[in-house]
């Protein structure tokens, strides 16, 4: 009998293991791909230069260092409160590139892409059909997962496009693949 509570106990412990996550196969492709987006995005933020931290294209556009940290702002948001489903709200005030230093704004993306991680590295597969509200619209904790990958992308792309415009080869994308 106490073989069979200690049996149950493990499986239970294993369901509800960091491990756990890693065997759903979405969230296996996914999270390895999450970590190379991330060590792309270092690359590509310490690619540019201090002095041109501040650059924008056009007037209207953000500056390459405002990017960055709308970049780990939203990240933050999405991770948190969209995949997690914890009760937060988009902070821009707290992600203001404002006074920082190139180091530092690296700093503060690296520690968004570690946190976000973290939590994708022990997620419970079974959250993945829950719901949210985003917008009007309703998602699926899977598919805030792709919306956090896709804005990544999305801004990403723009600032490639401010390194080519000083000048700059981006790193190579297929490296991080």
């Amino acid at each position: 009998m106490k073989k069979i509570i200690l049996l149950s106990l493990l499986g239970v412990s294993l369901v509800y293991s960091p491990l756990f996550a890693q065997k759903d196969s979405f969230l296996k492709d996914y999270y390895e791909r999450w970590e190379q987006s991330g060590k792309y995005m270092i690359t590509v933020a310490e690619a540019m230069p201090e002095s041109e931290y501040n650059f924008k294209p056009t007037p209207d556009e953000m500056s390459f260092a405002q990017q960055l940290m709308h970049i780990a702002a939203v990240l933050d948001w999405h991770a948190f409160a969209k995949v997690d489903g914890q009760e937060t709200q988009l902070r821009y005030d707290d992600y203001k590139a404002d006074g920082l230093s190139k180091q530092q704004i690296i700093d503060v993306l690296k520690r968004e892409f570690e946190r976000s991680n973290t939590l994708l590295k022990s997620y419970n597969p079974n959250r993945l059909d829950e719901t949210a509200k985003y917008g009007t619209m309703m998602r699926t904790r899977r598919q805030f997962l792709m919306l956090m990958s896709d804005h990544v992308t999305h801004h990403r792309a723009q600032i490639l496009v401010y390194l080519r415009l000083k000048g700059i080869v981006p790193p190579k994308y297929w490296e991080f693949q």
